[in-house]
């Protein structure tokens, strides 16, 4: 059986990154822009700036199911072209009402042609190769994350609506790749089958013990992380007299270490158990957050988030990897979906719970992410610890 990895998976993984470059290029400054536009207060602004997130979860249930019923390629192409015509839209856009509608429109995009893209992942990769395929693809776009924020400062983003042409130009650029490249039978949608039967793999997905309790993992320190981005910079401005370029150099640190070390971890995880690296990432997790219970120095804080991260680095590809691994071929975008649920739902609890734990002090809101950290570790060993991936059949149709 050949092993090798084809290259339109490189390129894929590679446009994937330099699309995300274009997008962190404008999406951080979107807030700014539209203020500067519309002139719209801050709170009417953060509700506009959340509509896409919203939308995408909403409509998740619906557009993910129907990408595996349009194919791979067709919903690439429809969610590529709808956040194509989004940023054209937030550089003609004028009236609050027009960007609230931009954003429930591209939210929708992520909702189609995300979970598209990871089960293209899948279809094309040998399944030895997918750990290492899905951490590199993490890797490409944490390396456009971090170049795009530096693009949108040099060109004016936040004031002019030049960057988000540039980026429409650059996604319009991928939308031509998608349709030379990608295989026209990748994925192809089976004979017969609706919307509404991949709803009902949706419900036979969550209920199957193979990635029921997996998910609950997932969720778990899907919580943990997403109040670290919320919890974290809030103590820190509290209790720092220069706690937001603390937090920016926790970061940088972040972006830094997965840009060093996530190769080379993706690699050395391929070999191994799905297991190592649920197991490992959550239990690093659970150290990090005791260990922020005792930092006092900044350098105590950047060091042990640099610990977090690599747990990171752990956890994100194996989380695809095991959709990858149990979900029938005609239905992984559908479980990519499922995924994508579980981790909007829990970061939209994570960072209410942070925020009720931070008034009862430090000890109280990062012991209690360390005991739900706790957890997760426990649900991972003692669902995926005696496994072994592959063995089992995957989840009926």
């Amino acid at each position: 059986m050949n092993q090798r990895i084809p290259a339109v998976v490189w390129i894929l993984i590679a446009g994937d990154g330099f699309g995300a470059a274009f997008r962190f290029m404008v999406m951080p400054f979107l807030a700014l822009y539209m203020h500067t536009v519309t002139g719209a207060n801050p709170a009417t602004v953060g509700l506009v700036i959340g509509l896409a997130a919203v939308s995408s979860l909403v409509s998740s249930f619906l557009l993910g199911p129907l990408s595996d019923r349009l194919g791979r390629k067709p919903s690439l192409i429809a969610g590529s072209l709808v956040q194509l015509i989004g940023l054209i839209g937030f550089g003609y856009a004028h009236s609050i009402g027009t960007f609230a509608a931009l954003q429930i429109f591209t939210g929708m995009s992520w909702a189609l042609s995300g979970p598209a893209f990871q089960a293209l992942l899948t279809d094309l990769t040998p399944e030895p190769r997918r750990v290492r395929v899905f951490g590199f693809n993490y890797w490409a776009m944490n390396i456009g994350a971090a170049i795009g924020p530096l693009l949108g400062a040099m060109l004016g983003s936040g004031r002019s609506p030049l960057p988000f042409l540039l980026a429409a130009a650059a996604q319009a650029a991928l939308v031509v790749v998608i349709i030379a490249l990608v295989p026209r039978k990748a994925g192809e949608a089976p004979s017969g089958a609706t919307a509404l039967d991949s709803l009902r793999h949706m419900g036979r997905g969550v209920a199957n013990p193979l990635l029921f309790w997996p998910f609950v993992g997932m969720f778990l320190v899907a919580i943990t992380y997403s109040q670290i981005e919320s919890s974290l910079p809030q103590y820190l401005g509290l209790h720092y007299a220069d706690g937001a370029h603390l937090f920016a150099y926790m970061i940088s640190a972040n972006a830094i270490t997965v840009v060093l070390l996530q190769p080379f971890l993706s690699r050395w995880q391929e070999r191994r158990p799905l297991a190592v690296g649920f197991i490992g990432g959550a239990a690093l997790y659970a150290i990090t957050n005791a260990a922020f219970i005792f930092a006092v120095a900044p350098a105590a804080w950047i060091g042990t988030n640099v610990v977090f991260t690599i747990g990171e680095v752990l956890l994100s590809p194996v989380q695809q990897a095991i959709i990858a691994l149990y979900a029938p071929s005609d239905q992984r975008a559908t479980f990519f979906t499922l995924q994508n649920i579980v981790w909007g739902l829990a970061s939209a609890i994570g960072p209410v719970l942070g925020g009720l734990a931070m008034a009862d002090g430090k000890t109280a809101l990062f012991g209690g992410m360390a005991f739900v950290d706790v957890a997760a570790t426990a649900v991972f060993a003692l669902s995926l610890g005696r496994r072994r991936p592959g063995s089992e059949v995957a989840v009926e149709a």
